[in-house]
């Protein structure tokens, strides 16, 4: 795989003192979407503090590795990827902090891509730069939103396109990956030349629940309450950069809009890209037959992948009664989250159909990974079918560690 892991030195406006960036810095990791994150603040104020002791240049990859992270004298950054990851992390969530209309004011930390050394700059001075990435995105037609804490409203979705596609995503890492495997797992959505519709789930009111009557055999439609705020999970937000990248580069016009406000007539006009499992409502809707579906156990408080072929297995499940914090922490138990990834062509609305979706978030984030990792792709292509003449599914496991999910692993494959 190419890397574009390189060191640049600092760059730091000279009006900006160093008490302005560990000011700053405080105002970052004390924030919600750093501080549920251990790993990125030790990152983060890592690379700062040596930045401001004048020795940016000692700023490598190894040297994180063991500082930060524990690493021993044999480790291999080329076989433990742990700094990238935790940059790529930083990344997004400083995209997602300044995002934030009450962050706008604010002095600029940044992580640019390919360097692990932070470049400071004054907000007013950055406005050209996020204007012009958010110009070589293309136009997506976005809803408006208000903003609410635990997501992100559609409003700021236009800059995310934008900013984080460039900065977290990386579009050039991608373009000059682009594999034959990527290229033959969206033909068939692409092939049509019509516009992609790309919808996204909502930050869930609570659990979802089921409607099932007491004693009732068969299955019930499990339902996912929608918040009333118009607003995204985070994980959805970056998987629907990645994958708006990857269907953009191929020159599709994209259309992104919430899953809620989507039609049935809206889904025959073109093929859809779902994003969400038990928060897009046609993710629920539009898998359901095939032999992977999505389901709850409300007696075993599970949200799982259900096999038609072993519909009593609850291996591929995520408790919905546990905590949200300290995910994968210092001394919590290891979690695993599952995902589902369903390319077909959908008898309902006669249109190729692809809906990715984890049990929690951090599925939902791994899956999207893993559809823009050309080597990931290129490895399902040696065990599965890629030419969409057949419905295509894949269960996906990732590891939870430090509320970050890992790679994403194949655990099965459906073809029929």
């Amino acid at each position: 795989m190419i890397s574009l892991e390189v060191e640049t030195p600092a760059k730091t406006e000279e009006n900006i003192s160093p008490e302005m960036i560990r000011s700053q810095l405080e105002n970052v990791v004390g924030d919600e979407g750093f501080r549920s994150s251990k790993r990125s603040v030790a990152f983060l104020r890592h690379v700062i503090g040596v930045t401001l002791k004048g020795a940016a240049d000692q700023i490598k990859e190894r040297t994180i590795g063991m500082e930060v992270f524990g690493r021993s004298l044999s480790y291999e950054p080329n076989l433990d990827h742990i700094v990238r990851t935790a940059a790529s992390e930083v990344r997004k969530r400083l995209a997602v902090y300044y995002a934030e209309e009450s962050h706008r004011g604010e002095l600029r930390i940044l992580i640019p891509p390919g360097s692990y050394i932070p470049r400071f700059t004054l907000p007013a001075s950055e406005g050209t730069e996020e204007d012009a990435a958010a110009r070589a995105s293309g136009h997506a037609h976005l809803a408006e939103a208000a903003p609410r804490r635990g997501g992100l409203s559609f409003r700021l979705l236009g800059w995310l396109l934008g900013s984080a596609v460039v900065v977290a995503i990386g579009i050039a890492l991608y373009v000059q990956q682009r594999s034959s495997a990527e290229m033959a797992f969206w033909e068939p959505i692409l092939d049509t030349r019509q516009p992609v519709l790309l919808a996204l789930g909502d930050v869930p009111n609570g659990p979802p629940h089921s409607q099932a009557n007491p004693g009732e055999p068969a299955p019930t439609p499990v339902i996912a309450q929608p918040s009333a705020q118009g607003t995204v999970p985070l994980a959805d937000a970056v998987t629907m950069a990645r994958l708006y990248s990857a269907l953009q580069a191929h020159g599709n016009r994209i259309v992104v809009r919430p899953g809620n406000s989507i039609s049935f007539s809206d889904l025959r006009e073109g093929p859809v890209v779902l994003i969400g499992a038990f928060n897009n409502p046609w993710s629920l809707r539009l898998i359901g037959k095939l032999r992977f579906s999505l389901a709850l156990d409300d007696v075993g408080q599970l949200i799982y992948i259900r096999d038609s072929r072993n519909p009593d297995a609850r291996n591929w499940s995520w408790g919905t009664h546990q905590p949200v914090s300290n995910i994968g922490g210092a001394g919590a138990p290891v979690l695993h989250d599952y995902a589902l990834i369903s390319r077909v062509r959908s008898p309902q609305t006669g249109h190729f159909l692809v809906v990715v979706g984890g049990l929690f978030v951090y599925g939902t984030q791994a899956a999207g990974e893993f559809l823009s990792d050309p080597e990931a792709l290129k490895a399902l292509s040696k065990v599965a079918s890629m030419d969409g003449k057949k419905s295509l599914q894949i269960v996906l496991e990732t590891t939870v560690t430090d509320a970050t999910p890992g790679p994403a692993r194949v655990v099965a494959i459906s073809e029929e």
